[in-house]
Formats: structure tokens, sequence, C-alpha cells
């Protein structure tokens, strides 16, 4: 799954430079910018961006504050970690099902050049708020068991 993860990933990227490759050449070389590269561009960057930190990055790489956790024991650690996934899993769990209803009523929007429903356009983040959740409940039931010092 990992993997497969990693792969739409690479594509999206591979997408997105090709994207800005025509941009360029058809701006500088052919004399005429292409006003569906910039949008097609923005969709494909936020597309990355969410599906990669989704599904690709683990939560250790991750960026985070760590300077009172440090400073801790590993109990307060393992206490702390607790409170904290286990929070974020509630508090985005709860508004998931707020997020999907604003991105369902995005459906009467449409993008400005190629006239995509941004309601797929932004499914992206339903995806994101919806992985995350699962990954900080993971996490949290991880530090409930025997083996919790292996989860720091």
């Amino acid at each position: 799954m990992q993997r497969a993860a990693s792969v739409v990933s690479a594509l999206l990227l591979a997408a997105l430079a090709a994207d800005i490759l025509v941009g360029v050449f058809a701006r500088y070389a052919l004399g005429h910018p292409l006003a569906w590269v910039d949008e097609v561009a923005v969709v494909l960057f936020l597309w990355l961006v969410f599906w990669t930190g989704a599904f690709v990055v683990r939560s250790r790489e991750h960026v985070a504050f760590e300077v009172v956790y440090e400073l801790l024991p590993p109990a307060g650690r393992r206490a702390l970690a607790l409170a904290g996934t286990a929070s974020c899993a509630l508090m985005l769990a709860v508004s998931l099902p707020k997020i999907v209803d604003y991105i369902a009523f995005l459906s009467r929007e449409r993008t400005p050049v190629l006239q995509w429903r941004l309601d797929w356009l932004y499914a992206c983040f339903a995806l994101f708020i919806a992985a995350a959740a699962i990954r900080f409940g993971a996490w949290a039931l991880a530090l409930l068991r025997s083996r919790w010092r292996e989860e720091l």
C-alpha cells in the first residue's frame, strides 16, 4: 500500500513537472502562454501535497516541536504523546463530516479555465483528514500496548 501511494505521488510530481515545462515552452518558445497550464499546476500541486502528506510521509517525518517532549522521562513522553495523538485523532474525526459536507457544497463551483468541479478538486483534503485521523488513532492505540516504548 505504501509503495502504491509513493508511485501515485511520483506520478503527480512528474505530471506537475511536465505541465510546468509545457507552460514554459509555450510561453517562451512559441510566444503563446496557455491559460490552462497554471490551473493544472495548482490542482496537481494541491493533490500532491495532501496525498503525500496523508499516505506517503510517515508520522515521525512530519514537522514537530519536541523541546518539552525531549526533556521528559519515557513515561511522561508516553503520556504527552498519547494525549496529543488521541486528541488529534478525535478532532480530525469530528471535523471530517463538516469538511465532507463543505466539499460537497463546492460542487456548484468550477475552476475558471477548465471548468473542473471544485468538489473533485478538493476531495484530496477529505482524504488527508480521514487518513490523518486514522493514523493518529492507530498511534494512540499503539501507545496503549505493552511495547509502547517502541512508539516514542
